[in-house]
């Protein structure tokens, strides 16, 4: 009786475990300036690097959906562009150091990325969706940003493809968010709706969003409860007469 009571408690414990993922399940938005107008785009071959930043809140969390609104300028067969997601800097240890920039720069080790073709995008600014990066679990309290790059065939070839921005930083965590590419001497400046030269802006068109990370002990709560139903399965199959 003790052994079914048990499995009764282990039950009731999954049961509790799995409506806690389903609450976790849910996405939040990150950042989001999709939502907001278009004031146009940033593009060139001779700056063939973009980041835009955001950040994590006070839980882990795991990406559901990354976009970004873009569109092909040129290309020739074989040129690529790269999305990828870096960072990972505590946001204590994050400074803006005014005229200079962040103390972060972008680059470094990409902690998932996906090379596509160019000419895969439209040549009129789209919203592109990068399921490549679902589930990638982040940290909490924590800098992230998404960079993107070109690559061409040859230094003339001049492959070049552009990111919708827009002047509203109205949305979920983009007054808070940086930005690096030719306008800001490749440096991580504050998004700025109207940005003086060198300290601001352009604000990037993209979208971040996540689902909470359950915490280990949920998973051990359910697999616990998941024993428990077996152990309860395989008393009333052994209790029936024969």
């Amino acid at each position: 009786m003790l052994a079914f009571s048990t499995a009764r408690a282990w039950v009731v414990g999954a049961a509790m475990a799995v409506a806690a993922i389903s609450t976790s399940a849910r996405a939040d938005v990150l950042f989001n300036s999709l939502d907001s107008q278009n004031s146009g785009i940033v593009g060139s071959p001779l700056a063939p690097l973009f980041d835009a930043s955001f950040q994590t809140g006070a839980s882990a969390v795991r990406l559901t959906d990354i976009a970004l609104s873009l569109n092909s300028i040129f290309s020739l067969p074989g040129d690529t562009f790269t999305v990828s997601i870096s960072g990972g800097v505590p946001l204590a240890d994050v400074e803006f150091i005014p005229g200079l920039g962040l103390n972060v720069g972008p680059g470094g080790p990409a902690l998932a990325s996906v090379t596509l073709p160019i000419s895969d995008l439209s040549t009129s600014l789209a919203v592109e969706h990068f399921s490549e990066f679902d589930g990638l679990q982040l940290q909490a309290n924590t800098f992230y940003w998404i960079d993107l790059t070109i690559s061409g065939q040859s230094d003339a070839d001049g492959a070049s493809l552009g990111w919708g921005v827009t002047d509203d930083d109205s949305g979920p965590g983009v007054a808070e968010g940086y930005n690096s590419s030719e306008i800001t001497d490749f440096t991580f400046f504050p998004n700025a709706p109207t940005p003086p030269p060198n300290n601001g802006g352009p604000i990037f068109q993209m979208e971040v969003s996540a689902a909470a990370a359950p915490e280990p002990s949920t998973w051990a709560l359910m697999l616990m409860g998941l024993a428990g139903l077996g152990l309860v399965a395989h008393r009333r199959r052994t209790a029936k007469p024969a």
